[in-house]
């Protein structure tokens, strides 16, 4: 029974504490309305009601208090357009034209006279099996009835020939897309051998293509600005189909991100034989405040090369790896028109078609979550549109003449449409001072609260309690003694 006792004599203390504790709050606090709560200032009904709304009004504070934290934490970042930038800031963009026929028949059949075919397969058959080259770039591609392609795999592996080296030469390329170049009014050579102004041979995931402002081979290209913009101040170029005999396929201009390889969110262009294209390019840069950086990376959502101790982080470098890994672990191999990611990677032949078909959709929705935007990053968007040589016997620039045309030729201008280039700046919504600061706001706002105000209440929750409950205890051991 003692411990009992002693246990409703120490609750007693306690509460008979708190009680004087809270007198003597309202008492001497500033805080606004706890006047009105004193011993002998209200009453009854009175009290009940002013402590209802005190109540009330906190609640609201700390609701309002909870609205801007979770703003705070949850929508940490807003986007804002900020001062325009000079183009001289800003890369011009990659270029690269490709068609969209990769295996060209009439190409097929000049390369298999060259190659060594020992006497066991037949010469067609050998050409027909080139058309598997085509599942590695064709979303629609059809399994033929033939299974050609043993003939045509065990012929590359006989004159020790990849399946790289092959598409490259079957498929038209840099000597048939581009014939003369131009960099505002200046005449270049295209296929010179120079770090920019030149046109290289390239991969994309339309299979080979030819290149301008984009070198995946030099690890470390460092891609142009221009200087000029306008119709007249960018690249132009004359080139020709490389289709087959009488058949006309149109190519593809795709304007990219120059140290990004060429995929399908690429920009296209179509165009077509007997036609002057105008590509108009328009940049956007996206950037991040300081504030934001120093987020997680789930709140900012984006990455920066330092913090991943790379060279230059590429989103696109990251969803390709990712994408090349799943093949790997489907299919094992990697196809000839992805860049090499590793090293141990074998490529795949033309055995391996079917299996790269059956899960072409799959490889290319593959989520990699672990990919976040560049903190950094420039997006090109695009304005097309064409004229017909033919139709109207004329072409805006006085740098060629219809002579030098032939029926499957075109004309391509791509160039900046502006001086200046937008940029997008993610900045924070709130940073901690500011967020102090709208809390402060709010308790202000519903009951008259500031910093001094919490300093005080906690002084009165743990020293005027603690002395009050000592206060208490003497008492009753003074009554005790009487």
């Amino acid at each position: 029974m003692w411990p009992v006792k002693c246990s409703r004599t120490w609750l007693r203390l306690l509460s008979l504490a708190i009680k004087d504790t809270f007198w003597e709050y309202t008492q001497k606090t500033k805080v606004s309305g706890m006047w009105l709560l004193r011993e002998k200032r209200t009453r009854g009904v009175s009290r009940l009601i002013w402590a209802t709304v005190l109540i009330s009004l906190f609640l609201l504070s700390v609701y309002l208090a909870l609205q801007l934290w979770f703003k705070f934490y949850s929508y940490p970042i807003l986007n804002t357009i900020s001062t325009d930038l000079a183009i001289t800031d800003v890369a011009f963009p990659g270029v690269t034209v490709c068609s969209p026929k990769v295996v060209n028949m009439e190409r097929v059949q000049s390369y298999v006279k060259k190659l060594k075919i020992p006497p066991e397969y037949d010469l067609r058959e050998v050409e027909n099996g080139f058309a598997y080259i085509n599942a590695f770039t064709s979303q629609n591609w059809v399994r033929p009835p033939h299974v050609s392609y043993e003939a045509t795999d065990a012929v590359l592996r006989f004159n020790n020939i990849s399946i790289y080296e092959a598409a490259l030469t079957i498929s038209p390329g840099c000597s048939d897309f581009v014939k003369r170049c131009f960099w505002g009014t200046t005449e270049f050579s295209c296929h010179q051998d120079n770090e920019y102004l030149s046109f290289i041979s390239t991969t994309s995931y339309m299979g080979p293509c030819c290149s301008f402002n984009y070198n995946p081979r030099n690890a470390s290209y460092v891609p142009f600005s221009a200087n000029i913009f306008g119709m007249d101040g960018g690249l132009t170029f004359i080139g020709h189909e490389g289709s087959e005999h009488n058949l006309s396929t149109g190519l593809l201009v795709l304007v990219h991100h120059p140290m990004d390889f060429v995929t399908e969110s690429a920009s296209a262009v179509t165009i077509t034989a007997n036609s002057e294209s105008f590509v108009e390019i328009s940049p956007t840069v996206h950037s991040s405040s300081y504030e934001v950086l120093e987020l997680p990376q789930n709140k900012r959502d984006c990455l920066t090369s330092s913090e991943l101790e790379l060279r230059s982080y590429r989103q696109a470098a990251c969803m390709l790896s990712c994408q090349s890994d799943a093949i790997v672990q489907k299919c094992k191999c990697h196809p000839y028109n992805l860049p090499t990611i590793r090293k141990d990677y074998m490529e795949c032949k033309l055995n391996d078609t079917e299996c790269f078909a059956t899960n072409y959709d799959t490889f290319k929705t593959v989520r990699c979550n672990q990919c976040l935007p560049n903190c950094y990053d420039v997006t090109y968007s695009t304005l097309a549109y064409k004229t017909d040589l033919q139709l109207h016997n004329y072409s805006v620039s006085t740098l060629y003449s219809r002579e030098r045309l032939t029926k499957d030729s075109f004309i391509v201008r791509v160039y900046l449409a502006k001086q200046v280039v937008p940029s997008i700046r993610k900045v924070t919504v709130m940073s901690w001072i500011g967020l102090l600061s709208d809390l402060g706001g709010v308790f202000n706002l519903c009951l008259g609260l500031s910093v001094i105000s919490l300093v005080e209440f906690l002084y009165y929750c743990t020293y005027r309690l603690y002395a009050n409950f000592k206060m208490r205890s003497v008492l009753l051991s003074s009554e005790g003694l009487k």
